[in-house]
């Protein structure tokens, strides 16, 4: 069983982040204060000026940060009683209260933003962020469109629409919105890697430029690499394969897809059992959850006559499918 990364959720949110476009908060001394340091301030500075809404508000952010959302709801609502018309106020809301599962309450926020200001980005990226998260797709791309019917050139909202599509199965809209926005950002690392998964799945070579683009984009991109190191091993170019793996082991020593792909490599074509053995103990190591890595190991016992070694490999393997099994 050969494992292949994916871009994951977490890619959509993190470039959602970038839509942002209102200016950024605070000064650079103040960035460089500890939490602990920024919370005195702010507490000094509301006390002496408890009618600033703004102050409220970056307290709020703190808290927010820390998973404090009691405290974060508190003061961003004590923002928006002193400042009704500011847009982030109610963003910010949206994102507490969404923190709090108040998934209703965050809407109501961001519709206030947006009726404040009908041109604000970043109210209709959260909206399309939550949407997305709660896989409601006809509403996080009618917000992503919105997006992009205030600023055409936006190469992070045709990757969040390109994510859309890809998650409705369109993979054809996908790719004609991951090409836009590598139009836009021409060193839009996610967008090759995504590219490249996609023709990696659809088993066409074009992936291998994808893949070598998001690599030269990012020296360090394990998975690019890993999931390349695949692409080269479903295709018989073992020796491509092993050497990217190699490559990711000096990057991540701990990688345990790779170490697991140079033992089953070791094992299915070279047939240095010796060597895969080594691999597969390495891969659990690293991983105690990688169920293929004993099952390859309890091979391996049994063909060395270790028949506890064999059984207890196999019991750990098959107990680890069905967890793996019940939990995706």
């Amino acid at each position: 069983m050969q494992r292949i990364i994916t871009l994951s959720v977490s890619i959509f949110l993190i470039v959602l982040l970038a839509l942002a476009c209102g200016k950024k908060e605070g000064s650079k001394d103040f960035d460089k204060l500890s939490f602990e340091e920024k919370m005195a301030l702010l507490d000094a500075n509301i006390k002496k000026n408890p009618s600033d809404a703004e102050l409220y508000y970056q307290r709020a952010k703190l808290y927010y940060q820390v998973e404090n959302t009691k405290d974060a709801l508190f003061d961003i609502q004590k923002a928006i009683k002193l400042d009704k018309k500011e847009p982030k106020y109610y963003i910010l809301a949206a994102d507490t209260y969404f923190a709090r599962g108040e998934s209703t309450l965050a809407f109501d926020a961001l519709n206030q933003a947006t009726k404040y200001d009908k041109n604000n980005v970043e109210a209709y990226a959260k909206i399309a962020e939550l949407s997305f998260l709660l896989r409601d797709y006809n509403r996080a791309r009618e917000n992503i469109d919105k997006v992009l019917e205030l600023d055409k050139i936006n190469a992070e909202a045709y990757f969040q629409r390109g994510m859309i599509y890809k998650e409705i199965g369109d993979t054809l809209n996908a790719i004609k919105d991951y090409r836009k926005a590598i139009e836009y950002k021409s060193d839009y690392e996610q967008v090759f890697e995504e590219l490249a998964n996609i023709f990696a799945s659809k088993d066409d070579p074009i992936a291998i430029e994808y893949y070598q683009s998001t690599i030269n984009i990012n020296p360090k991109n394990v998975d690019a690499m890993y999931n390349l190191g695949q692409f080269y091993q479903d295709h018989n170019a073992i020796q491509k394969a092993l050497d990217l793996y190699q490559k990711i082991l000096q990057i991540k020593p701990n990688y345990a897809n790779a170490i697991y792909a140079t033992g089953y490599i070791n094992y299915v074509y070279k047939e240095d059992y010796d060597m895969a053995l080594d691999c597969f103990e390495k891969t659990v190591m690293a991983d105690s959850s990688y169920f293929e890595a004993y099952s390859m190991m309890s091979k391996i016992y049994a063909m060395q006559n270790k028949t506890e070694q064999a059984n207890k490999s196999k019991s750990m393997a098959d107990s680890l499918r069905n967890i793996y099994t019940q939990t995706h």
